[in-house]
């Protein structure tokens, strides 16, 4: 019979990642993330440069420096639960195939009907995963409006697929088997290093003003792939440091904002519009490729110092990687009262407009005791094991 004993490093794999690290992420920092991942129009000045560049004008008078050191998010959504089902396998396969000895082990009929069972469960399982951290630097003024910032996201999907001749009765007494049940994992990522620019307008009625904005970038590309037998699979060999491809280039965001009356913002972003591939490396006889693609969405806020109503919509789906059918699209809603600067309370929810992803609720809290330093809190919580947390630090005076 064919040894199992190495399926262990596919757990810490799974555990390592799913600890960190869901496409569906919803917000780019803690405030966006606690009102459901709204920000095109609500996000201030210093989040500018991930969400729309031209909010860099959204400051107010009060405002002259800003700095968010760090803003931390992570996410995983474990649908089909793989990573209690490997757990429970390694177990039964432990138990069935004691190490040093399986050779002498002679499982009996409830033995094998138990590992089938336990291998089946994880048949077409599957973890999606995100991280993602920012840090942003700005000197708002009335000329033109910078925001430098610094964005990494990673993106990752574990997969599992057991084959049928795994099953077969007659490979419990064939030495010479090997086994054909695969793990999968796929992480592409991009690290950003770039400034949001912007420029106010006042039109000729009343309260009636335009922003338009650009974020020019540096972009760092990272796209890996790890596949292998589950009874071959070393966690040693999986060495992002080494095996993982990149490449550098030039990317774009655009940006528009448009208040028609007071308080009230309509906003247009482009982020990613130069479209970017990169094929992993080759793994198991085939490679993959990472896609970053142009996001679109539009926003609308209303926002009178004290309260903030906000709605997003993805106006295009967002793939990840060439030749799988997963994609995300959201309607975001958020609000957040705040309390004379002091402090803020949030909430929203994400709508998902896709198969693939979950409706979420999120919420989250904001403490700025001197109007100056403060901490934002956030979390969100969907169906089928989808949760996230975010935190950051800033510093407006």
């Amino acid at each position: 019979m064919f040894k199992l004993k190495k399926l262990s490093a596919v757990s810490i794999i799974l555990l390592s990642t799913s600890s960190t690290a869901a496409f569906a992420f919803n917000g780019a920092d803690a405030r966006g993330m606690a009102m459901g991942g709204t920000g095109v129009a609500s996000a201030n000045y210093l989040a500018a440069g991930f969400y729309n560049p031209a909010l860099a004008t959204n400051y107010t008078d009060n405002d002259d420096f800003g700095l968010m050191l760090p803003s931390v998010s992570v996410s995983a959504h474990d649908a089909d639960d793989l990573y209690h089902k490997i757990d429970h396998f390694q177990e039964v396969d432990s138990r069935i195939f004691p190490e040093n000895d399986w050779e002498e082990r002679e499982p009996t009929d409830a033995d094998k009907q138990e590992w089938k069972d336990a291998l089946m469960a994880l048949d077409n399982g599957q973890i999606q995963l995100d991280v993602q951290a920012g840090i942003a630097l700005s000197i708002p003024n009335r000329y033109a409006s910078a925001t430098v910032f610094t964005k990494a996201q990673l993106s990752a999907l574990v997969m599992s697929d057991i084959h049928p001749d795994d099953l077969k009765d007659e490979n419990w007494n064939n030495d010479e088997y090997k086994m054909q049940s695969t793990a999968e994992g796929l992480a592409g990522g991009t690290a950003d290093l770039g400034i949001a620019i912007a420029k106010s307008f006042d039109l000729p009625f009343k309260d009636q003003k335009v922003s338009v904005g650009f974020s020019p970038k540096i972009q760092k590309i990272y796209a890996l792939k790890y596949k292998d037998t589950v009874d071959s699979f070393e966690d040693s060999e999986f060495d992002a440091g080494n095996e993982h491809t990149e490449k550098t280039a030039f990317n774009l965001d655009l940006g528009v904002t448009y208040q028609p009356i007071e308080k009230v913002t309509l906003a247009l972003a482009a982020q990613n519009v130069m479209k970017q591939e990169l094929e992993t490396n080759v793994s198991f006889k085939k490679s993959a490729t990472y896609l970053v693609e142009p996001k679109y969405t539009a926003g609308v806020a209303y926002d009178d110092g004290m309260f903030t109503l906000a709605a997003d919509i993805d106006l295009n789906k967002q793939h990840y990687f060439k030749g799988l059918d997963y994609a995300t699209q959201f309607v975001h809603l958020g609000a957040e009262f705040n309390a004379w600067d002091w402090a803020q309370l949030r909430a929203g929810y994400s709508m998902s407009m896709t198969d693939y992803a979950k409706n979420m609720v999120t919420a989250g809290i904001g403490f700025k005791p001197f109007g100056a330093f403060g901490i934002d809190l956030a979390g969100q919580y969907g169906e089928d094991n989808n949760y996230g947390a975010s935190l950051q630090f800033v510093l407006t005076i």
